[in-house]
């Protein structure tokens, strides 16, 4: 048999993001744990009698900017620490700006390479930036404000304006690149989106060469118990299995194909009639679980332009869809055929319990399932898939007691203008 592999689904954007926080920040701490102890050598020429103290402050941040290293990986998200960091940084900064001359100091203005390094070295979001940049700005400026001596406000004011002007750079550049980020990993989505869809293609086509055989010899089986002598009821069951393995066998066809359409395999076809089709291959478990049916179809809705088979098989999935929610008394499934602008639309609506609108996008995601161990959350998948490359969607909607999934396809140009609108 074909062997094929599945993509595997990427994870959410923030999950994504906070992965790599913790990444940069373990990096920035070991980066900037070195830096401050060596700003000793700078501290024995410009406070001479401090230079001691400063080094006890300074090896402290970076004995803790060693234990932000090494519990980076250990946390959901590094975010709080990126703020602790940037606080003891600033802290350690100030300690040498209020030994060596307060708001005319020299240490001052080093921190714009704490608000900048902040800014290149981790991947922040907008909001995230602010929140760093506003920490680092307190710090830095506020404690001075309580000390003003005659001569510091220009100093002050000057090292302020700059440090100032480095954050909002950095909270713009944070936006931006938040920004192609989440660019990058929409583009990064589709991408295995696609492979996903090529792999499946892949595996159906090896499936589809497996059962054909197995098949094959069912309908020749089937084909000479009909030209038995055989009572009326048990005909017709006959008829109906044969019915429902030639179906299978267009199928397997397009499974073979790789589900992939070419302009000879659409065909125009009533809406109505591909519906009635499917409830014929389900009919029996509706009366099993006695589910009232109810068949809502709009007169006059054009042709819509489709591959029959796989039309097919999106419907029959609604509806076993449908039924696997229902387990209640008084079930009822509504199906609706009817046209609106240029859009044809088919509707399944169950009396289930629903699906949550938290789960109502997560549904058409590959491989995900609300069924557990009975799904293999392939169904929605293909079924949308299905619809996308129609030109038209699959949406899950909330119905009036339980799930309502619309299926919709564009109208031939000359249809439209002609539609009834619903």
């Amino acid at each position: 048999m074909t062997e094929a592999r599945v993509s595997v689904t990427l994870p959410e954007y923030e999950t994504e993001l906070a992965a790599n926080q913790r990444t940069a920040m373990r990096s920035a701490a070991l980066l900037a744990a070195p830096i401050l102890v060596l700003f000793t050598l700078l501290d024995r020429a410009t406070a001479p009698l401090l230079w001691i103290p400063l080094l006890a402050a300074r090896t402290a941040a970076a004995a803790l900017l060693g234990l932000v290293a090494r519990f980076a990986h250990r946390l959901p998200s590094s975010f709080p620490l990126a703020v602790v960091s940037v606080a003891v940084i600033c802290a350690t900064i100030e300690a040498g700006v209020f030994a060596t001359g307060g708001a005319q100091s020299p240490y001052l203005t080093s921190n714009i390479a704490v608000l900048a390094g902040v800014g290149i070295l981790m991947p922040l979001t907008a909001p995230q930036a602010a929140i760093v940049q506003l920490v680092g700005l307190g710090i830095a400026i506020v404690p001075l404000l309580f000390g003003m001596q005659p001569g510091d406000a220009l100093p002050l004011l000057t090292a302020a304006s700059y440090l100032v002007t480095v954050a909002l750079v950095a909270i713009a550049g944070a936006h931006l690149q938040d920004a192609l980020r989440r660019r990058e990993h929409r583009a990064r989505v589709e991408v295995a989106r696609q492979i996903g869809l090529i792999n499946l293609g892949t595996l159906a086509g090896g499936l589809a060469h497996e059962l054909s055989t197995p098949l094959t010899w069912v309908s020749v089986e089937l084909e000479s118990l009909e030209m038995d002598p055989l009572a009326a009821s048990v005909r017709e069951k006959v008829l109906a299995a044969r019915a429902g393995t030639a179906r299978m066998r267009e199928v397997l066809i397009a499974m073979r194909q790789g589900a992939r359409f070419a302009g000879g395999e659409l065909r125009e076809v009533m809406l109505c009639h591909e519906i009635d089709l499917a409830l014929t291959l389900v009919a029996q478990r509706m009366r099993a679980a006695g589910v009232a049916l109810e068949r809502q179809y709009a007169p006059d809705v054009p042709l819509v332009s489709c591959q029959p088979t796989l039309l097919g098989q999106v419907l029959v999935n609604l509806l076993i869809n449908a039924l696997d929610a229902m387990h209640q008394q008084h079930a009822r499934l509504i199906v609706r055929v009817r046209a609106d602008g240029a859009f044809a639309f088919v509707e399944v609506e169950d009396s289930g319990p629903g699906i949550p609108a938290e789960l109502r996008t997560r549904i058409f995601e590959p491989f995900f399932s609300t069924k557990g161990e009975s799904g293999n959350g392939l169904g929605l998948w293909i079924s949308s898939e299905i619809a996308r490359m129609h030109g038209g969607e699959l949406a899950a909607l909330p119905g009036a007691r339980g799930a309502l999934f619309r299926l919709s396809f564009p109208l031939p140009p000359s249809a439209v203008t002609s539609a009834p609108r619903s």
